[in-house]
């Protein structure tokens, strides 16, 4: 029996809603969202499926689900705003804005070094499980630690620090909470249902993972014994990740919770000359200073092949966007966000089962190509 599908399709995007059907039906995917915004207009915004394996609850147009490391992206483009009303340098010190942040030998590392994963901060040497629940005790740690190697070599991804780092820099700039600023300067402005640190009333909202065996980062890619030492600031209990008390906390690394279209509008404006929902939040200037690459290797703990902008990833086949020049952000699990000025097209996929393979997984790369397909 073919799973329900709902929402909306220009008939130019059907093979889109093929291909999300055909996850469903024949790649075992569970249920999800998929939404594709091109030139300002909402063209494909479709969800399926179910939200439970028994598959007893259909997937609703208001299902949210954590995106993972989604969120790194939307902090990063919240620094970026900084950046546009110049009360953020890319190449000025971090240490200007977060005086403290100068201690262990860190007075010259640059808010670009430390957005694209180069300040060699991956690991807190004084973490102690459940810091991740405080927050100015993780910025403290971060402010007080000696880069891990030398700044500027054998970068890797920064899976827990990276969002408190930019964070703090917009809260010391701002003065607001990385959450609050998200909400009322990026979601509000552009209609997106995106949440980082949720109420009782977003929490029911929520859909939980579901693992699969196929998902190659979920099944050891994450979290091994080279890369465990990154996440010793969490909580021991590993359903800590999938809590209540998790959604509540906004871990800017990983927290927030959206569905596709919240996440195709938030890159939107990266599309389409910084301007979506009939406001501009960008100039093209900024847009091509904070896509401009920093770095592209394997990475140094993690092994994957990494193409980092300024706190935002580059088309490649890890991190697949379908196209050279799109700039987006990914989520382990199979979660992702791009922008592709060329087209002014902006993408966003939430699923609630972990896909399968490589990187974001096939499940994302088929709607990628079926979208290049349609044009």
């Amino acid at each position: 029996m073919a799973a329900p599908v709902h929402g909306t399709c220009h008939d130019r995007f059907s093979a889109v809603r093929d291909a999300f059907a055909a996850n469903f039906d024949a790649h075992g995917q569970l249920g999800g969202r998929v939404a594709i915004i091109h030139q300002g207009e909402t063209v494909v915004d479709l969800w399926g499926g179910h939200t439970t394996e028994a598959r007893d609850q259909e997937w609703s147009a208001d299902n949210l689900v954590c995106c993972m490391s989604v969120t790194k992206g939307v902090v990063a483009l919240a620094a970026h705003l900084l950046a546009e009303r110049g009360l953020l340098d890319y190449d000025a010190p971090v240490a200007s804005y977060w005086p403290e942040f100068s201690a262990a030998g860190k007075a010259e590392i640059s808010v670009r070094e430390a957005m694209s994963h180069r300040a060699s901060l991956a690991i807190l040497d004084s973490a102690e499980p459940g810091d991740v629940l405080d927050w100015d005790t993780m910025a403290a740690k971060i402010a007080a630690q000696a880069p891990n190697w030398r700044v500027g070599t054998d970068e890797t991804y920064h899976s827990v620090t990276i969002g408190y780092i930019t964070g703090e820099l917009v809260r010391r700039i701002d003065g607001r909470p990385i959450g609050q600023f998200i909400r009322e300067e990026l979601c509000q402005p552009l209609g997106a249902d995106y949440i980082l640190g949720c109420g009782e009333d977003d929490i029911s909202r929520v859909v939980a993972h579901v693992n699969n065996p196929a998902s190659e980062l979920m099944n050891g890619g994450l979290i091994n014994e080279k890369t465990a030492s990154q996440f010793r600031p969490f909580p021991p209990a590993p359903e800590f990740m999938g809590s209540d008390e998790f959604y509540r906390l906004g871990f800017p690394s990983g927290g927030g919770v959206a569905h596709a279209l919240a996440l195709a509008k938030l890159f939107a404006p990266f599309a389409d000359d910084g301007k979506y929902n009939g406001v501009t939040l960008y100039s093209p200037a900024t847009i091509t200073a904070a896509s401009a690459e920093q770095w592209h290797h394997a990475d140094s703990m993690f092994g994957n092949d990494f193409r980092v902008a300024v706190g935002l990833l580059l088309d490649n086949p890890f991190n697949y966007w379908g196209r050279e020049g799109n700039v987006g952000t990914a989520g382990a699990g199979g979660y992702g966000a791009f922008a592709d000025p060329a087209n002014k097209i902006s993408y966003g996929f939430t699923p609630n089962r972990y896909t399968s393979g490589y990187g974001l997984g096939e499940e994302h790369k088929r709607l990628v190509d079926a979208l290049y397909a349609s044009l």
